[in-house]
């Protein structure tokens, strides 16, 4: 299940029927609303779609942030996963095969997945061009292939974003359950090991699909 594409999974990470709120988003709206908030923890479900193979795989988990450390996603299912954005690399671990890997992380990878996108949100305006509606935010990298679509609640906390690319490869995030300001210690951005761990190039930052 490492991060290998292995059924060419390809650079976007995260149709359903669309979720109209009655209401118009803003990203200055969305950002202001993070910035209130040093840390939250939030529940999601992720749906990829493999458009090469015609497969559709289902991740379930969990995401952490805190502010000036890094972020963090926990993969239950398919199969266990952990995954941390620290800066410019990516910390993989793999439990079940008893493997951890550090990854360089390209510039232009850096926001284009739910990791990076929660990393870069305070300064995401400069890497994509934005364009607002009553129904979601659509957001196009200036550099790179493909689109983000990103619906909130009232509040303007992010509930769904979906993410496409040039080939039909597709992921749709839902995202529940925030906890805000719970208090997250650093050491859950730090995995025993890490600095030792072997390096490999620079690859796309998601789950990946068991290898077996």
């Amino acid at each position: 299940m490492a991060l290998k594409w292995k059924n060419s999974l390809i650079i976007l990470i995260f149709a359903v029927c669309v979720e109209s709120p009655l209401y118009a988003e803003s990203l200055k709206n969305i950002q202001r609303f993070y910035m209130d908030y040093q840390d939250f923890t939030v529940s999601f479900t992720q749906n990829t779609f493999q458009s090469l193979v015609n497969k559709e795989v289902r991740f379930t988990g969990t995401v952490s942030y805190r502010r000036g450390v890094g972020v963090r996603m926990d993969v239950f299912k398919p199969q266990r996963q952990v995954i941390i954005l620290k800066g410019q690399e990516v910390v993989i671990h793999i439990p079940e095969e008893d493997t951890t890997t550090v990854q360089a992380l390209p510039p232009e990878m850096a926001n284009q997945n739910i990791l990076g996108f929660f990393s870069g949100l305070e300064s995401i305006g400069e890497g994509y061009e934005v364009q607002e509606s009553s129904d979601a935010l659509f957001l196009y990298p200036r550099e790179g292939s493909g689109h983000i679509t990103v619906w909130t609640d009232d509040s303007h906390a992010i509930k769904r974003i979906l993410l496409k690319d040039a080939t039909g490869n597709q992921s749709d995030i839902r995202l529940s359950n925030y906890r805000f300001d719970t208090g997250l210690p650093e050491s859950l951005f730090h995995l025993e090991g890490e600095e030792g761990a072997v390096k490999q190039p620079p690859m796309p930052m998601e789950p990946g699909v068991p290898s077996r």
